[in-house]
């Protein structure tokens, strides 16, 4: 973020002609440096104090990024940025080849699509009120770089669908795997929609998968399955056993359908290609 605005405030500054080339690095090179500098050495002393307990170089840089309270947010902003561009080549990822895709992206456009309209007003009524120009280029930057984030974000969310193989089905939530169920453990699967949860929770051990329009779909299990909440933080997501699931996805009946096969045929749907994820 720090990086960002002070790329944006270095061009509108060197647009505007109230600074040259060489005063724009000069300024990048005083804000950036430093900064390096502390995280530089903030990583350095992480590392040998990890060496010193006995772990190799490799364990320990991954140890110190993995403690790092900035690192689950440098790490979410790069995964929104590659899902964006997933998205934009209507490509899936981590699709295992030959399985059927059950996505559950319907509305999701909308508070983006909101939000757009929103910067587009915004940055309007800033070039009419704002008397320097270069603040105008600052702020519209800075807007523009906002929506893009907001648009990863969702990229994240509709680039890992939901899957289906001939041996299990796979669940995710916001690019995280929230469950995988065994299709010998399904008992039984009905369309039902149910408006109650409209944000991924566990309640008296049924998991619920709903997107805003609430669950469509109600999944029982012969035995209990293990099931973890997205969030953004690894420590934060909660963990439980499940052993009936509501679930949302935008084709429900052809799921049903699918799942109801005794013999399962599975073929690769022509919108998915298997996109190994960046770890």
């Amino acid at each position: 973020m720090v990086t960002v605005s002070v790329l944006v405030v270095n061009g509108a500054l060197l647009a505007a002609g109230f600074l040259t080339r060489a005063q724009a690095v000069l300024l990048f090179a005083v804000v950036e440096v430093p900064l390096g500098c502390v995280v530089g050495v903030a990583l350095a002393a992480g590392v040998v104090a990890q060496r010193r307990r006995g772990l190799g170089e490799r364990e320990s840089v991954f140890r110190v990024l993995g403690d790092s309270p900035f690192w689950p947010l440098v790490r979410a902003e790069i995964r929104a940025y590659r899902s964006l561009w997933l998205w934009m080549r209507d490509r899936y990822s981590d699709i295992e080849p030959g399985a059927l895709v059950f996505t559950a992206s319907k509305g999701t456009l909308v508070v983006p699509a909101a939000f757009a309209v929103a910067t587009v007003i915004e940055i309007g009524v800033l070039h009419l009120l704002m008397p320097w120009w270069w603040l105008r280029i600052v702020l519209a930057g800075l807007s523009i770089w906002s929506l893009v984030a907001l648009l990863g974000y969702v990229a994240v969310h509709r680039v890992h669908p939901h899957y289906l193989t001939d041996t299990r089905f796979v669940m995710r939530q916001s690019g995280t795997l929230v469950a995988t169920l065994d299709r010998a453990d399904i008992v039984s699967i009905a369309l039902r929609r149910r408006f109650a949860e409209t944000a991924p929770t566990i309640i008296d051990g049924r998991l619920y998968v709903p997107n805003a329009d609430g669950t469509t779909i109600d999944i029982v299990l012969t035995s209990p399955v293990t099931a973890q909440l997205p969030a953004l933080l690894a420590k934060r997501r909660k963990v439980q056993v499940v052993d009936r699931i509501s679930l949302y996805v935008d084709e429900p009946t052809q799921l049903i359908s699918a799942l109801s096969e005794p013999t399962p045929t599975v073929a690769r749907t022509a919108s998915a290609e298997c996109i190994p994820e960046a770890r």
